[in-house]
């Protein structure tokens, strides 16, 4: 027998033994599943969790079945109907342009900073903006994300106005160029400004925890954002970083940015969520993410990944920072197969190579 594709893990809470029995039975019957507390069979308790694990066929089906169903089943199906939609988003919507989610889009990252862990000081003089501009454009880059501030671990924070000085000529010219450009930054007086000349979207590593104001900012530029998690902030995130159960966490937490940017008024389509490879992570924190990626898309939004040289790649390996070209590219290879939407890295050339497989990987089917 050939192994389920599980595209979908839905978990739906206190429903009587009644309503879990029926969409057990109805699951198995369409080749999805579902998983009760024990004794929910034999109605020998009050409510129980279940679990759904099906495809995007067999849920569908599975929703056909529960529409006929007494016990309130027919608002289940619909509920269970939202899930598809949100999961099937094939865009983004950054301001006034769309980007294609149909395979991983490529990221470019431009750091204008003196201190960032892998190009720190590389790309703070004007020609140097443009040469690294140039490289993204040769190698057709959709997106660009720019950042003045480092936020390696044990970093310090710089000032607004010295993290918009260090940018505003790489966002600037990236805008000139026809990039779709990002801004790496918490701050929102940094995120107005750049929003103020252009900027597509907001890339907030505290998934809008640092500045109270920043939704209300994105909202007001009508902006995309990214919202990732972070536990502790730059300077303090690597002090030994404990989770009870990690992957719920960080959902939890993505969840409660995702609420924060609904209710100022950001568009449901304009957001991205990031799970924060490395920020307040240890190494094995970071491979389970990685092997566990498709739990984050049941949050219905595009995935963004940023794994590019690494210390998750360098620790493994042994490896210095100029020497994770190929180890970048094996995790990127293995987040592009997960359901990455989006992969943020230095090196976009190998990247798209990457990509390129990984789409005909992905689009195989047995006899077809």
């Amino acid at each position: 027998m050939y192994e389920k594709g599980i595209d979908f893990c839905i978990k739906i809470k206190d429903l009587s033994p009644g309503q879990a029995n029926i969409i057990k039975q109805d699951a198995l019957s369409v080749g999805a599943d579902a998983a009760v507390c024990k004794g929910t069979v034999s109605c020998k308790v009050d409510k129980t969790d279940v679990l759904i694990l099906s495809n995007k066929n067999s849920l569908k089906k599975l929703i056909s079945k529960l529409k006929k169903q007494p016990l309130a089943l027919k608002d289940l199906a619909g509920c269970l109907r939202e899930e598809i939609v949100r999961k099937d988003k094939d865009f983004l919507k950054l301001r006034d342009r769309d980007l294609k989610l149909d395979k991983p889009v490529v990221m470019g990252i431009l750091n204008v900073t003196p201190d960032s862990f892998s190009d720190g000081g590389k790309y703070v003089r004007e020609k140097e903006i443009i040469e690294r501009l140039n490289y993204f454009n040769k190698h057709n880059v959709p997106i660009v994300d720019i950042g003045g501030e480092s936020t390696r671990p044990g970093s310090d924070p710089v000032d607004a106005e010295e993290e918009f000085k260090r940018i505003e000529f790489a966002v600037k010219e990236a805008l000139n160029m026809g990039f779709i450009v990002s801004i790496d930054t918490y701050k929102s007086l940094v995120a107005q400004k750049c929003l103020e000349m252009g900027a597509h979207l907001i890339n907030d590593i505290s998934g809008f925890r640092f500045d109270p104001d920043m939704p209300r900012v994105c909202a007001d530029y009508k902006s995309a954002v990214c919202l990732m998690h972070i536990k502790g902030t730059p300077k303090d995130m690597q002090k030994n970083p404990t989770y009870e159960n990690i992957l719920e966490e960080i959902k939890c937490y993505l969840e409660e940015s995702i609420e924060l940017a609904l209710n100022a008024g950001i568009e449901d389509e304009s957001i991205i969520i990031d799970p924060g490879f490395g920020f307040g992570k240890t190494l094995v924190d970071n491979y389970i993410i990685l092997k566990y990626l498709k739990e984050f898309k049941d949050l219905g939004y595009p995935l963004l990944v940023g794994v590019s040289r690494k210390s998750m790649i360098g620790n493994v390996l042994d490896k210095g920072v100029d020497e994770r070209l190929v180890g970048t590219k094996v995790i990127e290879t293995i987040a592009a197969i997960n359901g990455a939407d989006i992969i943020r890295t230095h090196d976009v050339a190998e990247l798209n190579d990457v990509i390129k497989l990984c789409d005909f990987y992905n689009k195989v089917e047995l006899n077809a």
